[in-house]
């Protein structure tokens, strides 16, 4: 069995626009994956793509997430400068002089972020997202309207694909690559005979309330659920391990807990389908780290007190530099999250 992810698919799917609520690119780069390798899906009303390979089994859910962080126009001044509004938690740090694509309601409009040439900056406090502006090339409100750019229309980083040292890099890896690595699972699955009834739902927006996927657990009644999202890593200089030893390179990460304080959102695996998964990695000769985040969550962390409480654990892949236009994860860490997954589908746990 080859466990090589495909990074065409995961560069097509990073390449699609969808920040939250705005999915549709992405869902029909998905659709057409499914469609090609034989796996029946369909869409809910609220947007959410769901595959299904009948088996005889345990009911199982997995979970990605297909929307990106990004931002939205929530002014167009006078002169034809535009004022932003982020959607989910995208770095301000990063956006001076970066390129962003509008998808506007005539088509791609390319902008980039404005910024004080460093000649003419003095020493003073940051002005936050007020600060930010977005040059289309309009001098004028009147020609950002003709472009299709009026308030509400999303706005994201500018795609740009990149393979280095057995790593790629690319905006909106979380959650595109672990919606690559359910595609690929669900042609895996077509192409067996797997011990469960596998459901897999590409789901919309995470990024910014972490409630897309409750519609398809209403809809599926799933035994237990599986989360695929990236994790945070604390292998770069800045972090050195202080907080985590999670790092690129040593495998997937299987989730104990996350929690964002302050908004009453994490997840606590379910003790014993996370020992499954343990035991799993064990016997299949795969590394494994032991994920505690705070910060951090995902689109499952809700669905354990669905309908009368549903068992529900999550995987991640490691990834550098999350929320920002240039993400990085390790290939082999992709790859070894893909034959992970298909060894806990071929060795579901019973409860």
């Amino acid at each position: 069995m080859d466990f090589s992810l495909s990074l065409t698919l995961v560069e097509n799917l990073c390449a699609a626009s969808g920040v939250a609520g705005f999915e549709e690119p992405v869902r029909q780069v998905l659709s057409g994956y499914l469609k090609q390798a034989g796996v029946e899906f369909r869409h809910d009303r609220v947007g959410n793509l769901v595959a299904h390979v009948p088996g005889e089994g345990p009911r199982v859910l997995l979970v990605a997430h297909m929307d990106e962080i990004g931002f939205m126009v929530r002014k167009v001044e006078q002169d034809g400068f535009v004022r932003l509004e982020r959607i989910g938690g995208a770095a301000l740090e990063t956006l001076p002089g970066q390129h962003l694509i509008f998808d506007s309601e005539r088509g791609p409009v390319p902008g980039v972020v404005g910024m004080v040439p460093p000649h003419l900056q003095s020493s003073g406090k940051s002005t936050g997202l007020a600060g930010i502006y977005v040059d289309v090339g309009a001098r004028s409100r009147e020609q950002v309207s003709q472009m299709g750019i009026v308030v509400g229309t999303p706005a994201v980083y500018a795609p740009r694909f990149q393979v280095m040292q057995g790593c790629v890099s690319a905006k909106a890896l979380d959650d595109r690559a672990g919606c690559a690595l359910l595609a690929q699972l669900a042609g895996m699955a077509a192409a067996s005979a797997l011990p469960c009834d596998l459901s897999l739902a590409f789901v919309v927006q995470e990024e910014n309330v972490l409630v897309g996927a409750q519609p398809v657990v209403h809809d599926l009644q799933p035994d237990w659920i599986l989360g695929v999202d990236a994790t945070l890593t604390y292998d770069t200089p800045e972090l050195d391990f202080t907080y985590s030893d999670v790092h690129l390179g040593g495998g997937p990460a299987v989730k104990i807990m996350d929690h964002i304080r302050g908004r009453g959102q994490g997840l606590v695996a379910h003790p014993a389908l996370r020992c499954h998964i343990e035991s799993t990695a064990q016997q299949a000769g795969l590394p494994l780290q032991r994920e505690v985040a705070v910060g951090i969550s995902t689109a499952v962390s809700p669905l354990p007190f669905q309908n009368a409480g549903i068992p529900t654990a999550a995987v991640s892949f490691p990834l550098r530099y999350s929320h920002s236009p240039a993400e990085v994860a390790d290939i082999s860490d992709l790859n070894r999250t893909l034959s992970l997954l298909y060894h806990v589908l071929t060795n579901p746990w019973m409860g």
